[in-house]
Order: structure tokens, then C-alpha cells, then sequence
């Protein structure tokens, strides 16, 4: 008999909120890990948002049974000089701290 396994939008978050609290090579023998660093001090424009969610999608391999769309990256300026950024999936944002 199989068993079926079914995750919440709070075990979702809990997996990314993990990943991005965990550096790249975090694991030893693992690349598993956020890329955050890199994303930093970039302009949106640079593509790296791009590369961010692919890693987050090839290290959370659950992420990829969802639509293409259903992960996205964006920002909120909060300040003049600052920039809030989010993960969004299926239309629940992540805060990035």
C-alpha cells in the first residue's frame, strides 16, 4: 500500500526559511545551502535572481512539483536607501532577513 505524504504552506516555509539560513557548503560533502551573499549588493537587473531560484528549486527538490510560476522573488523599498526582499510561493511571501 502506498503512503501518501502531504506538506502545509508552513512546512514549505520551513524548509526555505532553513535554506536560507543555511550558507552555501554548509553540509559537508553538500552544496545545499542559500546563495544569499551573492544576491547582496547586486542590482535586481543583474539575472541573479534567476540563478537564486534555481538553486532554491535543485535544493528543495519539492519545489519543483509546483508550477514554474509559483516561485518567484521580488523586493519592497522600505526606505531610501533600503530593500526588503521576499521568496513568494503560490502566492505566500517569505520575508528574507
Amino acid at each position: 500500500m502506498a503512503q501518501t505524504v502531504s506538506f502545509t504552506p508552513a512546512d514549505i516555509e520551513a524548509q526555505i526559511q532553513h535554506w536560507l539560513s543555511t550558507e552555501v557548503d554548509g553540509y559537508l560533502g553538500s552544496t545545499y545551502g542559500s546563495p544569499l551573499l551573492e544576491l547582496l549588493q547586486n542590482p535586481f537587473g543583474a539575472g541573479l535572481a534567476d540563478a537564486f531560484l534555481a538553486k532554491l528549486r535543485t535544493d528543495i527538490p519539492l519545489l519543483t512539483m509546483l508550477p514554474a510560476n509559483a516561485v518567484d522573488l521580488s523586493y519592497v523599498d522600505t526606505a531610501p536607501d533600503k530593500r526588503t526582499i521576499f521568496i513568494s510561493v503560490l502566492g505566500r511571501a517569505i520575508r528574507i532577513n
